[in-house]
C-alpha cells in the first residue's frame, strides 16, 4: 500500500464527500496531503484520519474561487513539505434541476465559478511547481453529465463539458514538462445524496426504493452503483507509476452506463 510513498498531493474540496474520502485513499497510500477548503473544520476532521494512516497532513482555509488565497495556499504547502507533486480538484457544486430557459445568471456563475473557474484557478495556483520540478500529476473530478445532455441540468452538464476542454487542452501545454492532466468522471455513487434522490423518486411515484435502485442500476453494464473507493483507485492509478503516460483522458468510472 505504498503506491504514492512520499508523494504531496494538493486536494481542494477535501473536507468532505468524495473528496475527504479520496484524501484518505491517496494517504494509505503512503501520500501526505494538503486539505483546501472552506471548512477549516472538517478539514481538521480529515487530518486526523490522514494521520492515522501513518502520512501527514496539512489543512488549509482557502475558496476555489479566491485566485489570492490559493495562491497563497500552494506556497504554503510547498514551504511546508518543499514539493507538491499531485494536484486533486474535486471541489464542485451542482445547479438548480430546472429547463435552462429558467435558469438565471447568478444560477450560472454559482455553478461555473466553481466547477470551472476552481479548476483553473487551482491550476494556476499549483502546476507552475510541478513544472518546475519537470514532473507532476493533475486529476480533475468530473462527471458523466460532461458526456450527455440531460433535461433539467443544463447548467451543470454544461460546467462538466466545460471542464473537458479545460483539461485536454492543459494536457497538451504541460505535457513538455512531464506533467500529466486528466479527468476521472463517476456516475452515481452510493452515498447519502443519492439515497435521497431515489426515496423522494420512490416517494413521488409510489414505489418502493428498492424498485427505483434497480431501475437505476439497470441502465449500467455492471448493474451496480459506484463507491467513493472506485472513484479513489482510479486516482490513485493516475497519480502513480501506471498512470505515467495518461493524459489529456476522461477516465469514466459509473459501471458501464456510459459505453
Amino acid at each position: 500500500m505504498d503506491a504514492l510513498k512520499g508523494k504531496v498531493v494538493f486536494a481542494t474540496g477535501a473536507t468532505k464527500g468524495l473528496g475527504a474520502e479520496i484524501a484518505l485513499a491517496v494517504a494509505r497510500e503512503g501520500a501526505h496531503v494538503v486539505i483546501v477548503g472552506r471548512d477549516a473544520e472538517g478539514g481538521e476532521t480529515v487530518a486526523r484520519a490522514v494521520r492515522a494512516t501513518g502520512s501527514e497532513a496539512l489543512v488549509l482555509k482557502a475558496d476555489v474561487t479566491d485566485a489570492q488565497a490559493l495562491q497563497d495556499a500552494a506556497e504554503q504547502a510547498h514551504r511546508h513539505f518543499g514539493r507538491l507533486d499531485a494536484l486533486l480538484c474535486a471541489a464542485g457544486v451542482g445547479s438548480p434541476r430546472q429547463p435552462v430557459w429558467q435558469s438565471s445568471e447568478q444560477d450560472y456563475r454559482a455553478c461555473f465559478d466553481i466547477n470551472v473557474l476552481g479548476v483553473m484557478l487551482s491550476m494556476r495556483a499549483v502546476m507552475p511547481h510541478l513544472i518546475a520540478q519537470r514532473e507532476g500529476r493533475v486529476v480533475v473530478i468530473g462527471g458523466t453529465y460532461g458526456h450527455k445532455g440531460v433535461a433539467d441540468a443544463a447548467l451543470y452538464a454544461a460546467s462538466k463539458w466545460a471542464v473537458r476542454g479545460l483539461v485536454k487542452s492543459a494536457a497538451l501545454e504541460a505535457g513538455p514538462h512531464n506533467v500529466t492532466v486528466n479527468v476521472v468522471a463517476p456516475g452515481g455513487i452510493a452515498g447519502p445524496r443519492l439515497k435521497r434522490l431515489f426515496e423522494a423518486s420512490a416517494e413521488r411515484e409510489g414505489l418502493p426504493y428498492e424498485t427505483v435502485l434497480r431501475r437505476f442500476t439497470s441502465k449500467s453494464a455492471l448493474g451496480r452503483l459506484v463507491s467513493g473507493d472506485d472513484v479513489a483507485q482510479a486516482v490513485i492509478h493516475l497519480f502513480s507509476e501506471g498512470g505515467r503516460l495518461i493524459t489529456g483522458q476522461d477516465i469514466v468510472v459509473d459501471a458501464g452506463t456510459i459505453v
